[in-house]
């Protein structure tokens, strides 16, 4: 008898056990991560602010990360615990003023190398694509997207708007960049509002989005990617590319 009694007291414990470690699976998995950003830049203060936190579990765990001008701030918190302490520092770049003309050459070649960028980017994906001619790497290819598309729906802000005033002080500069821009109009949609000034230079934005992500969705989207005979296969045939 007394041997059963201690089995079953055994057996208690690591049920309650398991179910503890069920209910932290779950709490990790289901429980969604909110997170929230608001920010402004003003070329009359030449500065940026931004302040983001993102929450999880009722608040209990909160990250605060805050930017004004130079003076960067971010904090970890679990209850009223900073796990993490927050850090203030500053940049330790030059602080003196440029002219004018710099000031709207540096604007542009940001903006252009930006585009350059992501036009040298879907090239290189096209010539794997020229490249991978077998049905099978094609079907992958959809497929991967395809993850990918899902997962990032369920991670990018479902709420958000970027407020762009540019103007360059020159109309033809002022319409590149406002080209450029629009041109990629498909990864944005609705979610920028651009306001060029071909008369004036300025420069000034507000950012406010905010979200949730559930790490099931994350993991799902790993396992599936990972496991998929055809993907797998279409990143072997990448790599010999690339060699």
């Amino acid at each position: 008898m007394i041997v059963l009694q201690i089995l079953k007291i055994i057996g208690i414990v690591l049920l309650v056990v398991l179910c503890l470690i069920l209910f932290l699976i779950a709490v990790i998995l289901f429980v969604p991560i909110f997170y929230k950003a608001d920010g402004s830049y003003t070329d009359s203060e030449n500065a940026m602010h931004l302040k983001a936190h993102a929450s999880w579990i009722l608040h209990i765990i909160r990250f605060v990360f805050t930017l004004d001008g130079s003076d960067r701030d971010y904090t970890l918190k679990v209850l009223f615990f900073e796990v993490y302490p927050g850090r203030s520092f500053k940049s330790s770049t030059d602080d003196a003023p440029e002219d004018d003309e710099g000031w709207t050459r540096k604007i542009k070649y940001k903006i252009i190398s930006l585009y350059d960028k992501i036009r040298q980017v879907i090239k290189k994906i096209r010539q794997i694509l020229f490249v991978l001619n077998d049905e099978r790497d094609q079907e992958a290819v959809r497929e991967l997207l395809f993850r990918i598309k899902i997962l990032l729906k369920h991670i990018l802000p479902r709420k958000g708007l970027l407020r762009l005033h540019i103007g360059l002080g020159d109309p033809a500069s002022t319409g590149q960049v406002t080209g450029i821009i629009y041109s990629l109009y498909p990864v944005y949609t609705t979610h920028l509002l651009l306001e060029p000034d071909f008369d004036e230079k300025v420069t000034d934005a507000d950012l406010n989005l905010k979200g949730h992500i559930q790490l099931i969705f994350v993991l799902i989207a790993a396992v599936r990617i990972y496991f998929n005979k055809d993907i797998r296969r279409l990143y072997g045939h990448i790599q010999q590319i690339r060699e």
